[in-house]
Formats: C-alpha cells, structure tokens, sequence
C-alpha cells in the first residue's frame, strides 16, 4: 500500500502568506493610532466597559 502524497502548495500563496501576517500584526500594533482617526472616537476603558456590562433592565 502507498502513502498518499499532498498536492504541492501553491506558490503564490508561500510568498503571500508572511506578508499578509505582517501586514495585520502592523495594523494591529498601531491601532491606537490610526483608531480615532478612522472612527474619531476613543472611549475610556470605564466607557466600554459600561457598554459591554450593563444590567439588564
């Protein structure tokens, strides 16, 4: 009996992939920056917080 081989990764996906990882991490490190600019608004923690944890009723 035979292993099965995998079919070969795309090539264009290789070279692709660890710029798209790097090119979220940036955009996920520099958040605080680009945040209210993109939505103008940057709540305080105690802000979110209360949005997220109100009782109900």
């Amino acid at each position: 009996m035979r292993a099965r081989s995998r079919p070969p990764r795309s090539p264009r996906l290789r070279a692709t992939l660890p710029w798209l990882v790097l090119g979220l991490g940036l955009a996920a490190a520099t958040s605080p920056a680009w945040r209210p600019l993109a939505f103008g608004v940057s709540p305080s923690l105690d802000a979110l917080l209360a949005l997220r944890c109100t009782p109900p009723g």
